[in-house]
């Protein structure tokens, strides 16, 4: 059972979110495991629209029994077994991928979410094989770092742009929280043809472990449309000759290293 921290230190879209739903529902339909999502951010609904329609209702919501807001009720009254998280998400594939969430709900909901994150990571540690948290922010937020303590894997998203890749560099010099041995580094929206490739960045910035998404229309349409789940089911076996070939393979280039690095970090315990 692992935590796998997806974290950007970049203001640019990087396809954070919807990198990080493709990995996990592609291994979720090829692989057996047990997998929760975990959305952090403040009323964002970009996890959810990956998977389903929205609703146009804006206002702010209180009081719920429902997503993140409704396991918290549970934890603060101790109702706390493992297994109850389920009750509390959204299911996308029956014993294989599951969604928590919240969105529409008031600020001082949110602020009171921050302080159970990490409760509610190590409670679902307890029960799924993989969880997928979706986290951005200032690494000085003690909410962000509770997380990552819990994370047994980052995976650091960036832009292509040299210097905010030369920025996370530091961050990580800085913060002991970021354990060079856990971390992935993944560009969204790469462009195999930029000088800043993968495998100059890791020759000049000498780190390895460094992987691209490339840009695919579909696959981000998909995304917007609540569609991702068909797109993964509809071409996880195209053909190499395709124009979805790159991002599906990319995508399970990811994966599967992602499965990897977490056996070598348990055998280095």
């Amino acid at each position: 059972m692992s935590v796998i921290t997806f974290y950007g230190n970049d203001k640019i879209e990087t396809a954070q979110t919807t990198s990080m739903a493709g990995i996990a529902t592609y291994l979720s339909i090829e692989q057996n495991y047990k997998i929760l999502l975990i959305n952090t951010r403040y009323n964002d609904t970009s996890l959810q629209e990956c998977f389903w329609e929205q609703s146009n209702n804006i206002k702010p919501r209180g009081d719920l029994e429902t997503g993140i807001s409704g396991l918290i009720k549970a934890i603060a009254s101790n109702k706390i077994a493992p297994e109850i998280i389920t009750n509390y998400t959204r299911t996308i594939f029956k014993e294989r991928l599951e969604i928590l969430t919240d969105n529409n709900i008031p600020k001082d909901s949110y602020e009171r979410q921050k302080e159970y994150m990490r409760s509610i990571v190590r409670l679902a540690n307890k029960y799924y094989d993989l969880i997928f948290v979706d986290v951005k922010g200032n690494l000085e937020e003690s909410y962000i770092q509770g997380i990552l303590q819990e994370s047994n894997l980052v995976v650091a998203n960036t832009s292509q742009r040299i210097k905010m890749i030369k920025e996370f560099l530091q961050k990580r010099r800085e913060y002991d929280i970021l354990n060079k041995e856990k971390i992935l580094y993944l560009i969204g929206k790469y462009d195999k043809y930029s000088k800043y490739n993968v495998k100059n960045i890791e020759r000049t910035e000498r780190i390895y472990d460094v992987y691209g998404i490339p840009y695919n229309t579909l696959f981000f349409e998909a995304c917007n449309e609540g569609n991702l789940a068909d797109f993964m089911i509809n071409y996880r076996n195209v053909k190499q000759t395709s124009t979805q070939a790159p991002i599906i393979d990319s995508i399970s280039e990811v994966a599967f290293r992602i499965i990897d690095k977490l056996k070598e970090l348990q055998m280095q315990v």
